[in-house]
């Protein structure tokens, strides 16, 4: 083969690759019998799981993984299996994701230190392969990186829609409003992709069969939100007792506020944390840089 067929070859595999990696990361549609699962109440709108589905309505990935990926989705189901839920995937779908990254990145190494060793541009050495390797392992902690983050970031944006919810709820409160009127009021004013999941419930509630109170402490329980329960359990108090929730529900509001300003100083202070190694390492190299010609001219002087 000539230089101009290696390269034609080479080209063909690496967009089959770039190819297959785009159609087994690409996210799965919920399935019929997950929305009905969700209108009905039984799973409160979380996915099902891998085993609850016939093999003809599973993912490309989700069939990677059931039939490769078996040892890799336990060891993802024993470090965040409990929290996938929260970005709408599982274990075996971020199984497939590692070992497709994995597969993807050691291949398309392999190939181009391949189609170099052809042309003779590179020597033959065992090297390649431990490179390929590395490779293939910093794919996938890319993907482990970026399950995580979305997961955490997840948890941010929900604690984020929940204070806002129950502080606008007490704003309500104060204005003489019923609690029923209060959350209206706080669904109305909210503008959020998560507010709109909070709508969701709340309207969904009564054809599911249940009171607001439950399926707001569903969604605090399924999305590991303690106050959106607390509130819930406050809202129930004033629907079955009667009890007035206006004092509790401020105080709830005030104590997530605090909790979010001091989360705000956190992150401020891990940011200049982060910042100060940088920042040392600028200020080191700018007073080298500038004292290492006087440094040169005293050495001159005295060598002189």
């Amino acid at each position: 083969m000539n230089r101009l067929q290696v390269a034609a070859v080479v080209a063909v595999l690496c967009t089959a690759v770039v190819a297959c990696l785009a159609r087994a990361l690409r996210p799965r549609r919920r399935t019929v019998a997950e929305a009905r699962a969700a209108l009905g109440g039984s799973s409160a709108g979380a996915p099902m799981a891998s085993g609850d589905r016939s093999f003809s309505d599973r993912s490309f990935g989700e069939r990677v993984g059931e039939r490769v990926g078996g040892p890799v989705a336990t060891v993802v189901e024993r470090a965040i299996g409990n929290d996938l839920h929260l970005i709408g995937t599982d274990a075996d779908e971020v199984a497939a994701r590692l070992l497709v990254s994995f597969t993807g990145g050691v291949f398309a190494v392999l190939l181009s230190v391949g189609s170099m060793v052809a042309l003779g541009r590179l020597p033959l050495s065992p090297f390649w392969l431990i490179a390929a390797v590395a490779v293939g392992c910093a794919a996938a902690a890319t993907i482990w990186s970026d399950v995580r983050s979305r997961i955490e970031r997840h948890r941010r944006e929900m604690r984020r829609a929940t204070t806002d919810f129950v502080q606008l709820v007490a704003v309500g409160l104060t204005t003489d409003q019923s609690v029923d009127e209060a959350v209206r009021f706080a669904l109305d004013v909210g503008d959020s992709d998560l507010f709109d999941l909070l709508r969701a419930e709340v309207s969904t509630a009564p054809m599911r069969g249940m009171p607001v109170w439950e399926a707001l402490d569903q969604l605090g329980r399924r999305q590991q939100q303690r106050e959106l329960c607390e509130f819930a359990t406050a809202v129930e108090r004033q629907g079955t007792q009667g009890v007035s929730i206006t004092e509790s529900v401020i105080t709830l509001a005030r104590a997530m506020r605090e909790r979010s300003l001091d989360e705000l100083e956190r992150d401020a202070d891990r940011a200049n944390a982060n910042l100060a190694g940088p920042t040392m390492c600028f200020v080191v190299t700018t007073i080298v840089f500038l004292a290492y010609p006087l440094a040169i001219r005293i050495s001159d002087a005295f060598s002189g």
